[in-house]
């Protein structure tokens, strides 16, 4: 059976999946978070988004009783493949020298200003 799972201080993100998804012993969450949640501004650039929405993905993991160290595949859309040195650099301040394995995707129109998308596949 599958549930869903919310944080409640976890701001929602602008994808319609920014809950996470918990069942058969894995947790799913995406998270898509070009506007800072505090500010309410675009945050500019590939690292910056990518940060911002890993840090939404790893909230939600947590109320799920997972976290980042039980992250197993991140699924990164991005508008251009050339971010990808950034993305590299978000997810290594995120995870350090051991970050997940993730397949870069490239999609056009992945939301309103929205550089990345990260969805994260997680050991419940």
């Amino acid at each position: 059976m599958r549930e869903i799972v919310e944080h409640p201080d976890v701001p929602g993100s602008t994808s319609p999946v920014s809950q996470g998804t918990k069942g058969g012993g894995f947790v799913f969450v995406g998270g898509q978070m070009p506007r800072d949640p505090e500010t309410g501004r675009i945050v500019e650039g590939a690292a910056a988004q990518a940060r911002l929405s890993l840090k939404h993905c790893i909230s939600i993991l947590e109320a799920a009783g997972s976290g980042a160290e039980k992250v197993m595949l991140a699924i990164v859309y991005v508008t251009d493949l050339s971010a990808k040195d950034a993305i590299n650099d978000a997810f290594a301040e995120v995870f350090g020298d051991s970050p997940p394995a993730r397949n870069l995707v490239e999609v056009n129109g992945i939301g309103e200003d929205a550089i990345v998308e990260v969805g994260v596949i997680a050991l419940a």
